[in-house]
Parts: C-alpha cells; structure tokens; sequence
C-alpha cells in the first residue's frame, strides 16, 4: 500500500509460530531446563520436594533473555511467556504456579511486571490458586522514572530482573515466602531506571512503532516499543549518562557516601562496545558526585527487540537492607541470562600500566656498521623524497584503494610519510640498522592499521639484517631488502602474485639483485624500472590475500594501491640517490 512503512526483516519461521520457537531454542541450548509447550512455561527440573519457596516471573516475550533466561538456581524456579509484548493468559500463570508449588512446598511468590495486562492476569491467577490451596503470594514490582507520576506507579523495567535475583537468592537460602516479599516491597521503594532509544523495534511481521530522525533519541522509551515522554537531540555518550543519573540521582534523593548498584539493561541491538563506554561513563559520573558504586551489571537482561538503547536502573544500598540486597546479588546462579559473577564484586580499582615493562625502544641488539656523513645525507634526501612523494600521492592512493579496500590508504600513509619528516628533523643517522627500527616504531605508532603492522614487520626485519651485517653496501641493503619481505609473507600470509605491495617489492628486489654488478646508475634506473613494472601488473592479478581479497572481483580493478604506494617511494629513493652521485 502506498505510504505504508516497510516491515522489518526478522530471521524467524512466522510472526505466528515465533514465540513458541523462541522457546523451543531456550531448551535446545539449555536441555537442563524443562519447557511445558501447552503453557509456554519453562521450569527447573525438579524430581523431589525442596521444601523451599519458588519464585515465578513472566510477562510478555520479545524481551529476551527475560523472563526465561532468568531461569536457574539462585533466580526463578519458572517462567510464563505471552505472545510479543502481550500478558500470558491466567491459565498459563496458575499453571506455572501449580506446578512449582508441586515441587516447593514453601509456597510461590510471583513477581508482576506493574503493567495492566500483567496485574490483571497474574493477579487472577495467583487469586485462583490460593482459592485452590496452594500458598502463593503475589508483588507488583515497577521502578521507571518517566511514568512514576502514574497513578499505579512507574513502569516495569530492567528492575524486574533484580528482583528476580534478590527473591531467588533469599529463596535458596531458605526464607521464608513472607520475609522474601517484605524484603522485595521494599526494595521497591529504592529502585529506579530511566532509558533512552535511538531507534524504534518492530514486532515480527511488522514496520517500526514509531519513527525517530537520524540525530535524536527518545527519553523514557518503554520496554514495549513505546516511544519516550520526549525527543531530544542525541548527544555523546557522557552527555547522555549525566542527562539519565540525574534525574535517577533526584528521583532517589542520593547524596555523597551513598552506596549503590547499577544496572545498564542493553534494549537490543546497542553494540558491545557502546555498552562498554556506557558502563564507563556511569561509573565516573556517580563516582564524580562521590557516591559509592558497589557493582555494575551490564547486558542484554530486558530487551525491546531490536531497539537501540539502553536503561541505566540504580538500586539504593540502604543502611538497614544494603548489606543484604548486596549479598544476594552476588549470590551464586546458574540462569543463563545474569551477566553478574565473582568477576562483578569489587577488587583491586588500582589500574594502570606497568612502565617498566618495555624499554624505551624495546630493542635490545648492536647498532651494526655505520654511515658516513656523505652517506648520512644521502640516505637523509632519499627518505625526505619518499615521505614528500606520499604524502602528495594520498588523493591517488586513496582512489585506487576505495574500491577492493576503505579508501585510506592515502590517509594512512601519509600519516607515515608526516611522521618519517618529524623524526627526520632531529634524528641521528649513523647508523641505519636503527634508523630502519625508528621507522618500524613510526609506522606501528603513527600508521596504525593493517598497513602499519606490514610496514613495521618489514622494517624491524630489515633492521634486524642491517645489524647483523658486516658493511652497508649494495649487498646489504638488498639483504635487508629480501628479510623485509620475507617477514611480510611470514606473519602477513602474503606472496609475489596476490596483488599486494610485496609484487612492487619483490620484481623490484630481483632486478637489484640481477644488477648488483652494474654500474650505480643502471643498478639503480633498472630497480626502479622494474618496480614500476611489478606494480603496473597488480592491475590484472586477482586478488588472494589483503583487503582485495575479500570482496567481489566486480569491485576490484586497476592497480593495487598498495602495490602503488611501494612503487612511488621506491622510486623516489633511487632517484634521490642516482642525484646524489
């Protein structure tokens, strides 16, 4: 239909069949857990009465791994799954209920999700199996700060999982099922989260619930696919964790000397590495208002689908309950959802480097021969020509690397080239084992990249061989030369023929070497000849090893740039030294 948004693309059998397959996958990965199909409820496997209280949670799916995930000793007995964000049916909860109670004599406590379909359906569930006999208890939990004016209170959110983890922990040290709803009522009053999203989910089958531009975000979406109660424009990582602890800092009323624990719930497709800057931002922004963070959990605990965003939720360690809520997070579990562990407790916060680790160049070997001050010159000029002519050369090289690589070559080696010039206005040029080992520093440092690890290979290798010589003369740079390569291949996987820099190097290094008894100026005129040559054929090789070689043949024509790159310098530093003699 004209206008219509687009669905989604989701790797699932139906938006019909996708819950139930979902759990299928649960119990494929952890056949230690046991679904009940009819019910969509999966459970512990028990045999014998524990004697203890079970804890069951639930709610809509599509939050994965909640409720589900959160299933396993130390956490919930069993979880009840609704279609994609929609309540389970009551009968499916006073199954759940039904059979944990058949194996926990202690009774059930049912943590609600403060949403309306859940209050409504476990709610009558829970009124049902206490009519039937069974000692249950029911508590509605809700912490999210953007609709905590509701009349029922603030949404459920990431939250629901830490009380999974506090009631499961109580119940498998034995409490009792009214000290374990006490604790988590009042818990609840200690609790808040607030989120943002970059972008909208969709439910299989389905366009997105709501659009957002390129450069805003969402403040207080809902774990449903609702939008926030405003958009703003998105700011950086720093910025967005202040704006968030803010109002969870005010909504708490935390002060300095506070003790807390944070918990930053991944809404669904926020990378690992955003996650990571995310954590890091939270902890030096409370840490800057001197309040104590005791732990951080961080993960994928409960999603939106595929939303972008996340929740940071903060639970107030208290003088009279911190100690326990404490204790019972790090209680031990085995649910396969809780990113916590004995990796999570605090340690020893004492980071930083070991400096003495490296020497100041990590080099440990003699300088080998010396040059003398003509020869010092020369191999000055020569390598001032080399990093002149890349640098002047990175639109070309750029254009030849955009189609088979990303386009920087250019970039990267100029980086090299303006580095090479700053060592090069100081440096001391006597002996050129250690220049070569300057420059193998520069590339690893300054060049970065794959191009920068080769670079720094071949020159630590052609280093390595000038040391160890007994004189520089033709005869040793050509060694240096063909033990630079060699290093390449070694750790690069690269030869002569797959269309990379080392076709340049190696045609070239074959006419040095076939022309070590000419006279300087052919030795030199034919090297550079032939490296001209050795790259001019990377044109209609394929690609088998490098960037180029894993992307289409369409998009891989022309020279290699590489390939290039070597033959400009080579030349420029023969042509240098064919004008100094």
């Amino acid at each position: 239909m004209a206008g219509r948004k687009p669905v989604t693309k989701k790797v699932i059998n139906s938006p019909e069949t996708c819950v139930d397959d979902n759990l299928r996958g649960v119990v494929a990965v952890y056949p230690a857990l046991k679904l009940h199909p009819k019910h969509r409820v999966i459970t512990v496997r028990t045999k014998n009465d524990t004697g203890r209280v079970a804890v069951l949670g639930g709610g809509g799916s599509g939050h994965e791994p909640f409720a589900a995930g959160m299933v396993g000793s130390g956490m919930l007995d069993g979880a009840v799954a609704g279609g994609v964000f929609a309540s389970p049916p009551t009968g499916h909860v006073l199954y759940g209920i039904a059979h944990l109670y058949k194996y926990n004599s202690g009774g059930v406590i049912v943590i609600i999700g403060n949403y309306t379909g859940d209050r409504l359906n476990f709610g009558k569930a829970i009124e049902k199996a206490k009519i039937a006999g069974i000692k249950v208890e029911g508590l509605i939990v809700g912490e999210d700060v953007a609709s905590s004016q509701n009349k029922t209170g603030g949404r459920s959110m990431v939250g629901e999982v830490i009380f999974y983890k506090l009631c499961g922990a109580m119940a498998q040290k034995g409490y009792e099922l009214a000290n374990i709803r006490d604790m988590a009522a009042e818990a609840n009053k200690y609790m808040a989260t607030l989120g943002v999203c970059l972008s909208a989910c969709s439910l299989p089958g389905q366009p997105p619930l709501f659009e957002i531009l390129a450069d805003e975000m969402e403040l207080g979406a809902g774990v449903h696919g609702e939008a926030g109660i405003r958009k703003m424009k998105l700011g950086t990582a720093r910025e967005v964790v202040a704006m968030i602890l803010d109002q969870i800092i005010d909504h708490l009323k935390l002060k300095a000397g506070d003790r807390i624990a944070v918990t930053i719930d991944n809404l669904g497709s926020t990378s690992f590495l955003e996650m990571n800057i995310i954590s890091a931002e939270t902890k030096d922004y409370l840490e800057s208002k001197q309040i104590v963070v005791e732990r951080i959990f961080a993960g994928h605990l409960k999603t939106s689908l595929e939303m972008h965003g996340f929740q940071i939720c903060v639970l107030h360690l208290n003088k009279e309950h911190g100690d326990l809520w404490l204790e019972l997070l790090d209680f031990p579990t085995d649910a396969s959802g809780w990113t916590g562990g004995v990796a999570s407790q605090s340690g020893d916060v004492d980071h930083g480097d070991d400096l003495t680790l490296l020497q100041a160049d990590g080099r440990e070997m003699t300088p080998g021969p010396s040059l003398s001050s003509k020869q010092q010159a020369v191999l000055k000029a020569s390598l001032t020509a080399a990093a002149t002519t890349l640098t002047q050369s990175e639109a070309l090289l750029n254009k030849l690397d955009s189609g088979c690589g990303d386009g920087d070559c250019g970039i990267t080696l100029k980086k090299f080239a303006q580095a090479t010039l700053s060592y090069l206005e100081k440096a001391d040029l006597e002996h050129p084992s250690s220049v070569l080992w300057a420059l193998s520093e520069a590339a690893e440092t300054d060049m970065g990249g794959t191009s920068g690890g080769i670079y720094s290979l071949g020159f630590a290798a052609a280093s390595q061989a000038l040391a160890n010589a007994k004189y520089i003369d033709p005869a040793a740079w050509l060694s240096a030369w063909e033990q630079a390569m060699a290093a390449i291949t070694k750790y690069g996987g690269a030869e002569p023929g797959d269309r990379t820099m080392l076709d340049t190097l190696h045609t070239a290094a074959t006419a040095f070497r076939d022309n070590l008894n000419a006279d300087l100026k052919t030795l030199l005129q034919k090297t550079a000849d032939a490296a001209e040559a050795g790259c001019r054929a990377t044109a209609n090789m394929t690609a088998r090893a490098g960037r180029a070689s894993y992307v289409s043949l369409e998009h891989v024509s022309g020279e290699d740039a590489g390939a290039r790159a070597a033959a400009l310098w080579l030349r420029a530093v023969l042509d240098s030294i064919a004008q100094a003699y």
